[in-house]
């Protein structure tokens, strides 16, 4: 049985937890700052809880699930002799890790939150990378529990590939949020019309092939109309993003009228 030690009790931590322990693996505890946090996950998954970093027991891979500007100083504090020490952050490099032998990154591209345990595992494609081939190996092993699809990723392709999940998630749960601001009550409305544009968007050869609305089609009056009509503080982002479809769409065909 594999022992695993998480250091972090938040998000991507506690569905590290659960879908290791899911699988077969023994986590053995977990680590943060805030022991009562620690405690709550620990608890929920058979481990034990601890607020010392330097003080984890033996473990066969340790995950450092925590925020970017921390995982340095994590890292430096802790004593993983010499079993594999990851990091879970797409953007953080691999460098990060620079004082554990043993260095690798486990990102799996999803989003997660603790009020939404639910997750396809199978369907998320996990990204690794390690300072060797012996350790790549093992996180390989490690992955595959989680996911089949495994990929690798340098510290350079994996920040590019974070930064363009931060525009396909983030950014449009963001334009959601919008959304439900200015519908309000109606918000639920707008499920189908949201799925068929995700949907039309994969199953094109590229998203622009199939955008639509006003700024698509360079329709300055109905644009006019929806700017006036919106409360200042979405003014500017409708007018952004309005000018950059606009600068990707074709140009319309004259008017004949």
């Amino acid at each position: 049985m594999h022992r695993i030690s998480i250091i972090g009790s938040g998000h991507v931590a506690t569905h590290l937890a659960h879908a290791f322990r899911a699988r077969g693996a023994h986590i053995v505890q977990i680590s943060s700052r805030t022991l009562a946090h620690a405690q709550a996950l620990a608890t929920a998954v058979g481990a034990q809880a601890t607020d010392r970093v330097d003080d984890l027991l033996p473990a066969d891979l340790y995950i450092i699930a925590v925020t970017d500007s921390a995982i340095r100083e994590v890292a430096d504090r802790l004593h993983a002799a010499d079993a594999p020490v990851v990091h879970t952050a797409g953007s953080a490099p691999l460098s990060t890790l620079d004082a554990c032998p043993r260095a690798g990154v486990l990102y799996p591209m999803q989003t997660f939150s603790r009020s939404r345990m639910t997750i396809d595992w199978a369907s998320v494609p996990v990204f690794i990378e390690a300072r060797d081939e012996a350790t790549l190996a093992l996180l390989r092993t490690y992955a595959l529990r989680l996911s089949p699809d495994v990929r690798e990723a340098d510290s350079a392709r994996r920040l590019q590939l974070h930064t363009a999940a931060v525009f396909a998630c983030n950014f449009v749960n963001y334009l959601l949020t919008v959304a439900a601001d200015l519908s309000g009550a109606h918000f639920s409305t707008f499920r189908p019309l949201v799925c068929e544009t995700v949907d039309k968007a994969f199953a094109a050869p590229h998203p622009r092939d199939v955008q639509t609305g006003p700024a698509a089609r360079h329709d300055r009056d109905t644009m006019a109309t929806q700017l006036s009509a919106l409360p200042p503080e979405y003014r500017t982002l409708y007018a952004a993003l309005s000018a950059r479809i606009g600068r990707n769409a074709p140009t319309p065909y004259p008017s004949h009228d």
